[in-house]
This record gives structure tokens, C-alpha cells and sequence, in this order.
């Protein structure tokens, strides 16, 4: 006598033949899967370590630093910039290489591809939602949708956490970059970083553009931020104290009240895999003193 199935398995057979109705799964269509990855940024190289199989990346660049236990055992095959030989040794052949399109021109693009002959994808934005954008794009193509979805909730909590009051007053921020011989640098207004500031409802100031550019000191004075950011670490808060230090700063409102805050170079430089923790910083940082 032929035994009755279980009523679970039942329904489970039931949904996906649609009671009787044959129908296809709703999954994305892969074109192609990558087994040999070259990551020519520290940023991919963090999004990959920390989202997709860390077996397929076969190579990476001297800067990629994070997380250090991991990356370590990664083969580097560029510097300043990429070595063509090592990557073409690279066996499996490599059938993707990674990169922040900030980092290399159109011509350096142009040869990596002709080179190797493998697919290419640039992973940056000048906005956090254009950020989200390529992080879901980039995990499809990986096929590590759920992972990336992972870090992408993280980003959006910590964005909803930061927009979601806004301040008594907006403050003025400035992202600098101190030089060793007086040739700082300052962030532009239309760029990453300055879509992060609005996300914590402050106010950047500098001049127009998506990266850091010169700056001198009159031209800080005169913007006269109530918050200022720099690159540093837990160990090496050099950069603030130099601002901090600075004659030419001293009338600066955010130097008065010594609000110059530190975030890890890593963490403020890069559109990596902690994109959540700089948000949170930022707002940390700019929020005005309560008395």
C-alpha cells in the first residue's frame, strides 16, 4: 500500500508546480560565472573578501590591507600600477577584474582589457544610493545576492539612523587632507563624501568638485566650517592636532571649539565594505556639543 506524503512536503510541491500548473523558477539570469577575479582596489578587494567566495580572487593590489587576515594569503599583482605578467599568469585564467573607477583613467581601462581580455567592472559612486545601486549589481554578478544584501541593510539602517533628526542647527563640515609641507587638501561639495555629510544633515563647504583638491588657508577662514574631518587612526591623530596647531586656523570656528574629529583613512578614503561605519561617524563627528 502506497503511503500518503507528508502534508509539508505536499505544500511545498503544491507552490511550486503552482497546483498543477507547471512554472518557471523567478531566478536571474547569469550570463556567465567568474572563477578568476583580479581586484585592482583596496575598496573591491574589502566588498569581495566580505560578500562573495573568497577562493575566486586571485589577485589584488600592495594597498589592499583589510581584512588583513584574509588578504594576506592574496597574491598581489599591482602597485602604482597593474603588472600585466602576473596577471596573465594567473592560472585559472582571470574572467573579471574588479576596480575603482576613480583610481584609473580611460586609457589604463583600455589596456587592462585589451591585455587580458577579461570582463571588466568599476565599482564607485558619487552618492550612497548610486553606492547601493552598484553593490546590487556587482552581487548579481558574483551571485552572492544575499551576502551583499547583508551589508546593504547594514548602510541603510545607519543612513535611516543619521537623516532620521536633524540638527537644532545645519553644521558646516570640511574634509581635509593636511599636506607635510603646507599643500593641504580639501573634499569638493559634489562628491561620496559630500553626500554622506547631507545624509547626516550637516553642511559640506569647499570648493566644486567630486574628490580633494588644493587648498589654502584663506580659503578655509573664509568658509569658516563648525566641523572639521580628517584621516587618521586609533594611534596616529597627527592630522587633527596639525589643524588644531595651525596659526593660520586659529580664527576657524571648528578649531576654536576644537571640533577637528579623526575617522580611519581606510574607513573615510574608501567606498568599501564600510560604508555603515563611516556614515555613523560622520554623524558622530558633526553633531553640534549639547550643553
Amino acid at each position: 500500500m502506497r503511503r500518503a506524503l507528508p502534508f509539508f512536503l505536499l505544500l511545498l510541491i503544491l507552490a511550486m508546480t503552482g497546483c498543477g500548473d507547471k512554472q518557471a523558477l523567478n531566478l536571474p539570469h547569469r550570463p556567465k560565472r567568474y572563477h578568476s577575479i583580479v581586484s585592482l582596489s583596496p575598496s573591491t578587494t574589502e566588498i569581495i573578501v566580505s560578500n562573495a567566495d573568497t577562493a575566486a580572487l586571485k589577485g589584488r593590489t600592495s594597498s589592499c590591507n583589510w581584512p588583513e587576515a584574509i588578504v594576506k594569503g592574496i597574491p598581489v599583482v599591482a602597485s602604482v600600477k597593474p603588472d600585466f605578467e602576473k596577471i596573465q599568469a594567473i592560472d585559472p585564467k582571470v574572467d573579471l577584474i574588479v576596480y575603482a573607477g576613480s583610481l584609473y583613467s580611460q586609457q589604463d581601462i583600455d589596456k587592462i582589457k585589451s591585455m587580458t581580455g577579461a570582463d571588466t567592472f568599476s565599482l564607485d559612486a558619487t552618492t550612497v544610493k548610486g553606492f547601493i545601486l552598484k553593490l546590487q549589481e556587482f552581487g548579481s554578478k558574483l551571485a552572492s545576492e544575499m551576502r551583499f544584501n547583508d551589508y546593504i541593510n547594514r548602510i541603510y539602517l545607519e543612513k535611516g539612523a543619521a537623516s532620521g533628526g536633524s540638527f537644532a542647527t545645519t553644521p558646516k563640515v570640511a574634509i581635509i587632507m593636511p599636506g607635510k609641507a603646507g599643500d593641504d587638501y580639501i573634499v569638493g561639495t559634489d562628491g561620496f563624501l559630500a553626500d554622506v555629510v547631507k545624509i547626516c544633515n550637516g553642511q559640506i563647504v569647499g570648493p566644486k568638485g567630486a574628490g580633494f583638491v588644493p587648498m589654502n588657508a584663506e580659503s578655509l577662514v573664509s568658509l569658516n566650517p563648525d566641523a572639521i574631518i580628517v584621516p587618521g587612526t586609533k594611534f596616529d591623530v597627527s592630522a587633527a592636532d596639525k589643524i588644531l596647531k595651525d596659526p593660520r586656523f586659529a580664527t576657524v570656528a571648528a578649531v576654536k571649539q576644537k571640533r577637528v574629529g579623526v575617522i580611519d583613512e581606510d574607513v573615510l578614503l574608501r567606498e568599501g565594505q564600510r560604508v555603515d561605519q563611516l556614515i555613523t561617524a560622520v554623524h558622530r563627528l558633526i553633531a553640534p556639543p549639547t550643553n
